[in-house]
């Protein structure tokens, strides 16, 4: 360590190379440019959209359906493209990412939406994903020279330094003349320490645009990169040129204090004075001149600087906490407090890191002590010690570390995320075009799905209708749609409500009421179904419809009103397997297994591998304690339906009880990954495991069946032991308390 990296025992910290790289990309390179005429752009954002739209209508009009599906999905580009723009114009980036994203998948055509997305992820900090991203665009256009250069800057800044130089210089081979694309290589190779390379390019450069901004540009990188002299000759170059170009003399000002600050900052206040007779109320470089003149202990002459810095639009954390310290050295600690408590606030919003809270904090301590108030004084000093066992850094560095949003006067070399024609739009505008923006989605998502849905395609169909509802859950018709495509691809869970909101809408409507009936009796929410079949005019003409009404009462537990119901169908359309086995059923839960039994195996005689018969028999036979034949019923139940995870369940609680855990719990593994959310299969399965001393995995099921069924008493218990033997103690006792509280509820209940 020499001399210049140790000023009065501090160590002194360089600007880190990267972070120098992440600055360079950040510029813009407007004044590189020559000045060209912006494109014509549309008075109205949205007519493209409305082209698409007018197009697809006209196509499905006419015939011409596959015309007419490749212009609304044109039409959802053009939409999401419009949505992720005005989402990134307003800051809403994570919103304007997956409208972006959205856009990628919604055409044949997915370069704008690739780049836009990528874009907004760098913008982001997400430079992994837009490297992948753009890799994808360069890769099936390698003439793409906005892509590559938007690629290179993502692997910058993604700690890919060598592959984005050799992207620049793929494409500067492209375009040799592109100056954007000159200065970004140039850069690069500062970063890569190839100093005589950027160096040339540099050179032509200001050759091709000889205006002094072009050196402070210049002058600004080599700053960034440590190249401190090579700095300062390009920003005088820019003085000689124009003595009243702007910022020459606050980056001067900068590379003084990033070099050999302790003998140059009485040079950095001189040039940060020089900036200021250019633009008295700059708010940067007041807040610089102000941080200098504090370090200098010449806080009278900082105290307007540090005042105008902290009254700016959006002002970083050093204005207030500066301008409290400016307070404290001239023995203002009331007005200091109040700086000093606003910088800590900004510093919690901002992010602020350790070093920075220490320093507030031991500030704040010297304002209360001031102020006799020792206690604060001392909570505010044991915060500073926290902190500053964490990161430390000296004079210089506060002065010349932190990236404060004025020392970057240029605009993002990144391109903007924003369109022209939507920034030109007020408020009511924006608010108009969204209207109209989600009204097109909506229809293009609505007619992609009916067209979905003529073709029989209906999980298709149901994932457009889900998007239109996504997007308005109130759009006309949508809801019918999604319930009605659901309904088709058998999915009756999902369908149930959106057919429900539909049926609200149109409560008269008796078919869109059978069609909720049966999206209720599907998903086993068989009393809705009941509630919605009870007054159906087409039951009794329809068999179908009666006996999935009675079946839904038997197994809502209304089996004496099943019986009547199943009788009648016996009655009037002989004798049926599956009446035989609903009516099976109905006895069992009357408790009348005798009749049950006779039921159940009528059926099995009508139709050997009738589906629940042997399935009830193996629960009765349980019941009555006769395991074998159980057993066998269940064998049989499953070799016709190996699906069938109730009965998984079931065989599984006999062979737990025959002493056959091991097989027990293969089965319940098969049906809990069936149906996760079993709670009887996750009780069971955690029970065995328990009792063959796998405490710690029952623990996990047993946990997971609370969640599901929380006024199972069993659970609890079973719960409670788990943790017993894994030494949880306190969570034990916790258990056995809701187990107890379950069954005392249940015996008052039953009183």
């Amino acid at each position: 360590m020499t001399a210049k990296d140790r000023i009065g025992g501090k160590v002194l910290r360089r600007s880190h190379p990267a972070r120098a790289w992440r600055r360079v990309i950040r510029l813009s390179l407007s004044i590189l440019l020559p000045c060209q005429a912006a494109a014509a752009a549309s008075p109205d954002p949205g007519t493209r959209l409305d082209q698409a739209m007018a197009g697809a209508e006209s196509s499905l009009r006419e015939g011409e359906l596959q015309v007419a599906e490749s212009r609304y999905r044109s039409a959802l580009l053009e939409g999401w493209l419009l949505v992720g723009g005005l989402e990134a114009s307003e800051g809403r980036l994570p919103q304007a990412e997956e409208a972006f994203r959205r856009a990628s998948v919604s055409a044949v055509e997915t370069r704008r939406a690739l780049y836009a997305l990528a874009l907004v992820q760098v913008h982001r900090g997400k430079a992994a994903e837009a490297v992948e991203v753009l890799t994808r665009v360069v890769g099936r256009d390698p003439k793409d020279l906005e892509a590559r250069r938007l690629l290179a800057q993502a692997r910058a800044a993604n700690g890919q330094p060598d592959q984005a130089v050799q992207e620049l210089e793929e494409a500067r081979a492209l375009a040799p003349d592109d100056l954007e694309l000159a200065f970004l290589l140039a850069s690069g190779y500062l970063r890569l320490k190839k100093v005589d390379a950027a160096e040339v390019l540099f050179a032509q450069i200001a050759k091709e645009r000889p205006i002094p901004q072009t050196h402070v540009l210049i002058g600004r990188t080599y700053r960034d990169f440590g190249e401190y002299d090579r700095a300062r000759a390009e920003l005088r170059a820019a003085l000689k040129q124009d003595p009243r170009v702007r910022r020459a003399h606050y980056y001067l000002g900068m590379v003084a204090l990033l070099d050999q600050w302790s003998t140059r900052l009485e040079e950095a206040i001189a040039e940060f004075r020089q900036e200021l007779r250019l633009a008295p109320r700059d708010p940067i470089t007041n807040l610089r001149l102000g941080m200098a003149l504090v370090e200098a202990q010449r806080p009278a002459e900082a105290l307007s600087a540090l005042e105008l810095a902290a009254r700016s639009a959006s002002p970083p954390v050093e204005a207030s906490l500066y301008l409290g310290r400016c307070r404290l050295a001239l023995e203002r600690p009331a007005e200091a407090l109040t700086a000093l408590q606003e910088s800590l606030k900004l510093a919690h919003t901002q992010g602020g890191g350790a070093e920075q809270l220490g320093n507030i904090h031991y500030q704040l301590g010297l304002a209360f002590r001031k102020l006799g108030v020792q206690e604060d004084a001392a909570v505010h000093f044991a915060e500073a010690e926290r902190y500053s066992a964490e990161q430390v850094h000296d004079a210089r560095e506060r002065l010349a570390r932190y990236p404060a949003e004025g020392d970057q006067d240029t605009t993002s070399a990144i391109p903007p995320i924003e369109a022209p024609a939507l920034s030109r739009l007020d408020p009511a505008g924006r608010q108009e075009l969204r209207r109209r923006l989600n009204a097109a989605l909506c229809r293009a998502y609505l007619n992609l799905g009916v067209m979905q849905a003529q073709g029989e395609r209906f999980g298709r169909a149901a994932e457009q209708f889900e998007a239109a509802a996504e997007l308005d859950a109130d759009f006309p018709q949508v809801q019918y749609s999604l319930g009605v495509a659901l309904f088709n691809a058998r999915q009756f869970e999902k369908a149930a409500p959106p057919l429900a909101a539909a049926l609200a809408k149109s409560p008269a409507d008796a078919n869109l009421k059978r069609m909720l009936a049966m999206a209720w009796f599907n998903s086993a929410a068989y009393a809705k179904a009941v509630d919605l079949l009870r007054d159906d005019p087409r039951r009794d003409a329809d068999p179908s419809l009666q006996y999935a009404y009675g079946l839904a009462l038997v197994r809502s537990g209304r089996a004496a009103e099943a019986e009547l119901i199943f009788s009648r169908l016996l009655a009037r359309h002989g004798d049926s397997a599956e009446l035989s086995v609903v009516l099976g059923q109905a006895h069992a839960q009357q408790g009348d297994y005798e009749s049950a039994i006779e039921a159940l195996t009528r059926a099995r005689g009508l139709k050997a591998d009738i589906a629940g018969a042997n399935a009830a028999l193996g629960v009765i036979y349980l019941k009555q304690g006769r395991l074998p034949e159980a057993e066998e019923a269940l064998r049989a139940e499953l070799k016709n339906h190996p699906a069938d995870v109730e009965s998984q369940n079931t065989l599984a609680t006999v062979l737990d009880l025959e002493g056959h855990g091991k097989e027990a719990l293969v089965l319940l593994r098969a049906a809990l990954k069936a149906r996760p959310q079993f709670a009887n299969a996750r009780y069971l399965l955690g029970k065995i495991l328990l009792s063959q001393g796998a405490a710690a995995e029952a623990a996990e099921h047993l946990e997971a069946a609370a969640l599901l069924a929380p006024e199972d008493a069993n659970i609890h218990y079973q719960l409670g032991q788990a943790y017993q033997k894994l030494g949880r103690t306190e969570q034990a006792q916790q258990q056995f308390e809701v187990f107890r509280q379950l069954k005392e509820a249940r015996r008052g209940g039953e009183s």
